[in-house]
């Protein structure tokens, strides 16, 4: 499969949605890689949130998909998680993404994996495989955990 190059123009900024730019992206296997985007200075979230993320659509629209945010909440920049699936609508795109590619950023983040919802202890113990670390990735790296 051929990929075609990403440009600024194939996307629209909205109320809903920011377009960032790809700063890193490292791929671990033949199935898992990493990617990092710029993030608006009034982007907040809390550590072990999710946001959608993806790419224009072959019908003009935002094709996207929840990802969980695995970088924490002061970092400057994000970091996420994703599987390759090669049929799959967003991830057949996103694994070929490379730095400088513009990508779309949902401006709301939601989620209730986050600090005010763990219970006070003395141990925490986080169970996950693949892109299920990513919250635990931002969690484990915030300072309140």
């Amino acid at each position: 499969m051929t990929q075609t190059a990403l440009t600024r123009d194939q996307f629209t900024e909205s109320a809903a949605l920011s377009v960032e730019t790809i700063t890193y992206v490292h791929h671990w296997c033949e199935g898992l890689f990493t990617l990092k985007m710029t993030r608006p200075a009034s982007f907040r979230f809390r550590s072990g949130e999710f946001v959608m993320i993806g790419l224009p659509g072959d019908n003009g629209k935002p094709l996207l998909r929840a990802y969980s945010v695995a970088s924490p909440s002061y970092e400057e920049e994000l970091e996420f998680l994703s599987i390759k699936v090669q049929d799959g609508p967003l991830t057949s795109r996103l694994q070929h993404i490379q730095v400088g590619d513009p990508i779309y950023l949902g401006k709301k983040p939601t989620g209730t994996l986050v600090t005010d919802a763990l219970l006070p202890g003395k141990r925490l113990f986080m169970l996950s495989t693949g892109t299920g670390l990513a919250p635990f990735m931002s969690l484990v790296r915030d300072p309140e955990v």
